[in-house]
């Protein structure tokens, strides 16, 4: 059987290796702007064929569907699918693994996800406000007496967001104005005519819940947390994602099995919503990117369309059951027939990035890297290739996040394993990474505690989900 799958980076590179590793004996084909190795690799091992396009070009994809011929397909990342990529697999009559462009919206604008929440009334919904001026936009932020979250109104690669906390209320002026002035940056972000949005701003630890659906079955995967800021301790630029963790089980140390049900219902509703919404059933991946909070318990921060990048690496080499045809029978409409077995040792996963990225990533780019995969296994590393290349038989750097490395067991001894195996990389520019992951955990055990206390009492006082204005500017939602 023949799978066509789209996308070259970390998250397709699991993919592929889950697809070439299956005992279904897939012949893996694949589509890329760049040749990556370790997708390479599982293509040459299946005797598959690897071709380099645009994965945005549903003519690039249409003319790899017509030569392959495969019998499903899998699109990786999101911006193939807000470009129509999987509608035209379904167009050639090809199954596939990913929503149509008008499912895909509920990840590439968080106008859309959140009028939708608010419509259908599905739980974890905050407030907001959108806006297509730059300067009322600015004047909410100076005039509500709140703390708000300030974000580009569509999906722009996890960048641009920006929050006013007034913890110290003497700084609540000079912060909001400050904030108002990053109105223009973000809004220069956003190509359509809605700039900004504006939410009411929560605080909690935030994990994902990572669903895969046929349009009727949901197969809920073991929940997963990534670490978006560039830098040690959380601080610095936020970027795709410079690490995540997984386990034990299906939870993470700081989530209840409650509350994993609570955000499965969530992620459900807006799947039928959107099918409700669209006319179109939904198929493919959809994720909850969650935040435990005291207004609601599970909380939505936002939705991606598909598997979330660095979480794919922490949670595919947990699943001991066959990824690969979970795939297949969510492509061909079957995944009632599917049987999920999850490892219970966790994993955590460390991103690996060239000295600018990802402010820079003209410095990032070009830079070449060498590691021993073999023998970073045997020191108990996977490692996923990313943003790198593969051109003469040497590995470079594309500018973003070259490798993600993982590892299995106790979080701290795993951490440890991951040490040992970031100093088995070389490269002739300095690398950027995280150590913190996985070691922080005790800390959001306690930060959940806490918002677990006060979401509780409000499911006592029925006022879970209720917000109130404290400030005497309030009340412009």
């Amino acid at each position: 059987m023949k799978v066509l799958l789209v996308g070259d980076g970390a998250r397709e590179h699991a993919m592929a290796e889950a697809l070439a590793n299956s005992p279904q004996g897939y012949r893996v084909y694949a589509i890329s702007s760049y040749v990556n190795p370790g997708i390479r690799e599982a293509v040459n091992r299946t005797g598959g064929k690897y071709v380099q396009g645009n994965i945005n070009s549903r003519e690039d994809v249409a003319k790899a569907i017509r030569e392959f011929n495969p019998d499903f397909g899998v699109v990786g990342p999101e911006d193939p699918l807000f470009h129509g990529i999987a509608d035209e697999f379904r167009k050639n009559g090809i199954p596939v693994v990913g929503p149509n462009k008008a499912g895909a919206e509920i990840e590439r604008s968080k106008v859309w996800m959140r009028q939708l929440m608010w419509k259908y009334k599905i739980d974890g919904r905050l407030r907001f406000r959108s806006f297509t001026s730059l300067e009322e936009a600015s004047r909410f932020i100076v005039e509500y007496g709140g703390s708000v979250a300030v974000k580009p109104a569509e999906q722009v690669g996890g960048k641009g967001v920006k929050v006013v906390a007034d913890i110290q209320a003497y700084l609540s002026n000079e912060k909001r104005r400050a904030l108002s002035k990053s109105v223009d940056e973000i809004g220069s972000l956003v190509k359509n005519e809605v700039k900004i949005i504006i939410e009411e701003k929560v605080d909690g630890p935030e994990y994902t819940l990572h669903v895969l659906t046929d349009g009727y079955t949901f197969l809920p995967l073991p929940l997963a947390q990534d670490y978006k800021h560039a830098y040690q301790d959380g601080i610095g630029p936020e970027t795709g994602g410079m690490g995540s963790l997984s386990g034990p089980g299906r939870l993470l140390p700081f989530i209840t099995e409650d509350e994993y049900e609570k955000t499965l219902k969530i992620v459900q509703d807006t799947a039928r919503a959107i099918r409700e919404e669209t006319g179109e059933p939904y198929k493919g991946f959809i994720s909850g990117q969650m935040m435990l909070t005291e207004l609601w318990g599970p909380t939505v921060i936002e939705f991606y369309s598909r598997m979330g990048d660095p979480e794919t690496s922490a949670i595919i080499p947990r699943i001991s059951s066959d990824f690969g045809y979970l795939l297949q029978l969510t492509a061909e409409q079957k995944l009632s027939q599917a049987k999920l077995e999850v490892r219970e040792d966790p994993t955590v996963v460390r991103a690996i990035a060239p000295l600018g990225y990802p402010l820079r990533r003209e410095m990032a780019t070009g830079k070449e890297i060498s590691l021993d995969v073999n023998s970073m296994r045997e020191k108990g590393c996977l490692v996923y290739f990313g943003s790198v290349s593969y051109e003469g038989g040497k590995l470079i750097t594309r500018g973003s996040r070259a490798l993600e490395l993982v590892a299995f067991g106790e979080f701290e001894e795993a951490s440890k394993k991951l040490d040992t195996c970031t100093k088995m990389i070389s490269a002739n520019t300095e690398l950027v990474y995280r150590t913190d992951i996985g070691r922080t955990l005790g800390e959001q055990a306690e930060k959940a505690e806490i918002v677990r206390y006060s979401y509780q009492n409000r499911i006592r006082r029925n006022s879970l989900g209720v917000s109130a204005d404290w400030a005497p500017n309030g009340g412009l939602w």
